[in-house]
């Protein structure tokens, strides 16, 4: 078990007494049918379920010291029938600055809603805008079916619902990052600041297929391996070879001189790397890099420029991801002493490992598998929050002692991919399986 002395004396988030941001999964149900989501993605075992509010209010202690409280998860939070309740209940309880908000996709939203929410205490909503591009007049999304008037009407009633209860509102927007979509992320800023928001966030994709992988644009190679193969890239193209036929020059048994050549080369950067520490994933920096050097797409740097122009000029905080994987994992769910309970009662870390579900990383399926703690219905939640197996496990994140899987020249092993057997430790003995978290690489945000 952590010294929880030591932690409040060092005010590290993670190991005080209780968390200081929770996000509670009221609802798993929807009100529409997003083929992208992780609900009907293989291996999913995500049932449809109301999260209890006898099972809420076993969260009352945690509530008194939370420092901003989320309530969504997979499903769509305004489909709870008890949601002002719920609102109102930890309200009552939590800290005056703490905050009370969750994501949506507004269309449910009706005026007896917005202000039965904000009366109740919720102060953060942010809404779910896939596209403003139009189709014969009517709003296309890539997550489903809706209108882009339906959604300017659901942050008209919540600021209205604001001015009503005199209550200040944090509002924003919710924007994915995709091939087909990037383009209309300046105007989205504009769209968003029109409506009166004061945030937007930008996250990529989480492909739950080889179709959705093929709209991501996060380069989940580090800036440092990214720069070092670009370097070498360009020296091998001076020389007249074309470093993109390595892995099928590699292969042959009988090489020309040239061949040799360029084998010779890309030796050389591995050891450069190897020298410099900067773990490489060759094929996965020769398929960005092929990607980058054919492109005759838009300039995404240009695209992102502009649209962080425009929330600047117009007042918003636009909270953009990483490009590409950070030189150094980090992870804001633990380093924020977060923690996350799902409809059924389980309480998990985070959002990644908080149900079972397979994903796309790397060009291969991954299985992912749920880590949970303990259950509201069957253990004291302070109890499961400073149990020795769930501090040891916030300990062991934050030590990151673990590898960078994305960028291991061997990657998908089984560890990975999580086919063969249930994950005990990585390839550095580490416990926790934390080296392919998407959020830690900084590819995915979200409100928490």
């Amino acid at each position: 078990m952590l010294n929880l002395e030591v932690a409040k004396e060092h005010d590290v988030k993670a190991l005080q007494p209780f968390p200081s941001k929770l996000q509670i999964e009221v609802t798993t149900r929807c009100n529409m049918h997003c083929s992208m989501c992780v609900k009907y993605a293989p291996e999913s075992d995500i049932i449809e379920a109301d999260l209890d509010f006898e099972t809420f209010k076993k969260l009352k202690p945690a509530f008194e010291h939370c420092e901003g409280l989320v309530l969504n998860g997979i499903g769509e939070p305004l489909l709870h029938p008890q949601l002002s309740e719920l609102v109102a209940f930890a309200r009552e309880v939590m800290p005056m600055k703490g905050w009370i908000g969750f994501q949506t996709n507004g269309l449910l939203l009706t005026e007896n809603l917005a202000n039965s929410l904000v009366d109740a205490g919720a102060d953060t909503f942010c809404i779910s805008v896939d596209s403003l591009e139009s189709d014969d007049g009517k709003f296309v999304e890539i997550h489903g079916q809706s209108s882009i008037d339906r959604l300017a009407r659901s942050f008209a009633l919540l600021k209205e619902a604001g001015i009503k209860h005199d209550r200040k509102l944090n509002l924003g927007v919710e924007f994915v990052l995709m091939k087909d979509s990037i383009d209309q992320l300046p105007d989205v800023v504009r769209w968003a600041a029109q409506q009166g928001a004061n945030f937007m966030i930008c996250s990529h994709v989480l492909a739950h297929g080889e179709t959705m992988q093929e709209q991501s644009l996060f380069n989940n190679n580090t800036l440092s391996a990214t720069l070092l193969f670009e370097k070498w890239q360009n020296r091998i193209l001076e020389m007249g070879l074309d470093i993109y036929n390595y892995n099928s020059i590699s292969m042959k048994f009988l090489k020309s001189a040239e061949d040799k050549q360029l084998v010779g080369m890309v030796k050389k950067m591995k050891l450069e790397a190897q020298k410099n520490n900067i773990w490489m994933n060759l094929s996965s920096l020769l398929k960005w890099g092929k990607k980058k050097y054919e492109s005759k797409a838009i300039d995404i740097n240009k695209i992102c420029t502009q649209a962080k122009s425009e929330a600047e000029e117009l007042g918003i905080e636009l909270r953009m991801p990483d490009m590409m994987a950070r030189d150094n994992l980090s992870c804001h769910f633990m380093e924020e002493g977060a923690t996350f309970v799902t409809s059924s009662g389980d309480v998990s870390p985070c959002q990644f490992l908080w149900h079972g579900y397979s994903c796309r990383m790397d060009g291969s399926e991954k299985l992912v598998k749920p880590w949970v703690f303990g259950n509201l219905a069957e253990n004291d939640f302070a109890e499961i929050w400073r149990s020795a197996k769930y501090s040891g496990f916030r300990s062991e994140v934050l030590d990151y002692a673990y590898p960078y899987c994305s960028n291991c020249p061997i990657v998908p092993c089984d560890d990975i991919t999580g086919k063969s057997y249930n994950f005990e430790t990585d390839c550095l003995g580490a416990q926790v399986p934390c080296g392919h978290c998407p959020w830690a690489m900084g590819g995915l945000q979200c409100l928490l």
